[in-house]
């Protein structure tokens, strides 16, 4: 019966995970974070002029001034739930030859509740969930006024069926260069090493056997302009997704790497000087056959006021379209300023 379930429940987080990039592993990881990245498309690889996130390149957080904390819920079909809680701030120290550096501190966490969990009689047993975490530490340092380097140390904690469970660690790396006072770049690479790995001897006892999953390696390279007169920001992204070699367990032979490339696009307009309003496309595919498969258009607007001299609330809202379903994806941001 646990084997009957347990197939069931990997079809289920597959056929769930197959809107997001080639269903691989992670699949979670790889939406975005919080109400603001997702209604830019995610094409917040360079932006430095916003509030950063260390999500998309740990070398950021070096440029956020003021101390921020957020925290999302999305509303997801399909039983599934995405959460978020971060925070990023600038520390300014003498020793530095800069005279500072950053730090993210980020968890994202993802669920799937009400999976109906049946017997080899297809008689009812119960309800089951599954759930994946990544808990992000990342250190941004200027090492000049102008650049900045990041290293951010992921740990995925997730729990497949009952048992089965998987905790690892992954790696990023990135770096971020204000070529002008309006112009940003940045350069990330992402997940370097993050895999599953699954025991299933608990439940097969001999007949068990360890697997992982690893992810794909993502590289970003973004830019964001300034525009004149604070009317706004623009931001630019180019993605490559270099998937991981899977191999056959009956033949060993591991299939070969393939690589997906995307564009993102994300604009950010102050209406006034409390409410923004911002508009995305994310993975827009640069082959014909791949142009629109995976496309995400998004909405979002932002609403913030100062509460006290140094206290700054704000909510932030993105209604997105998802491939694969006709439900939207929709995301309510909480954010917290402080000098």
């Amino acid at each position: 019966m646990k084997r009957f379930i347990f197939i069931v429940v990997i079809f289920l987080i597959t056929q769930i995970c197959y809107s997001q990039i080639g269903s691989y592993a992670g699949s979670f990881s790889r939406i975005g974070f919080g109400a603001r990245g997702l209604s830019m498309g995610n094409a917040l690889t360079g932006d430095i002029f916003g509030d950063v996130s260390g999500y998309y390149n740990p070398a950021l957080s070096s440029f956020q001034q003021e101390g921020i904390v957020g925290i999302g819920y999305t509303f997801m079909s399909l039983d599934r739930k995405l959460n978020f809680v971060s925070f990023n701030k600038r520390f300014e120290f003498q020793s530095l030859k800069s005279g500072a550096a950053g730090l993210t501190v980020a968890w994202v966490n993802a669920q799937v509740t009400d999976i109906d969990a049946r017997d080899n009689d297809t008689k009812q047993t119960g309800y089951i969930s599954t759930y994946e975490n990544q808990f992000l530490l990342g250190l941004s340092f200027q090492v000049e006024h102008n650049i900045a380097l990041g290293v951010g140390v992921k740990l995925y904690y997730s729990k497949l069926y009952e048992d089965i469970k998987s905790t690892t660690v992954g790696f990023d790396i990135g770096a971020v260069y204000k070529a002008t006072d309006n112009l940003s770049i940045g350069l990330a690479i992402r997940d370097i090493g993050s895999k599953y790995r699954w025991e299933t001897s608990k439940i097969y006892s001999s007949y068990g056997n360890t697997t992982e999953d690893k992810f794909p390696v993502l590289f970003d390279l973004g830019a964001s302009y300034l525009l004149p007169k604070n009317y706004g920001i623009v931001s630019l992204g180019f993605e490559s997704i270099i998937s991981p070699k899977l191999e056959d367990r009956e033949s060993g032979k591991k299939s070969n790497r393939t690589t997906k490339y995307h564009i993102k696009i994300g604009g950010e307009i102050n209406i006034t000087e409390n409410i923004k309003l911002r508009a995305g496309l994310d993975r827009i595919g640069l082959n014909p056959e791949d142009f629109g498969a995976e496309l995400r258009p998004s909405l979002g607007i932002g609403i913030h006021r100062n509460f006290a001299e140094n206290i700054n609330l704000g909510l932030d809202y993105v209604f997105q379209l998802e491939p694969y379903t006709k439900d939207p994806f929709q995301n309510i941001s909480l954010i917290f300023k402080f000098k």
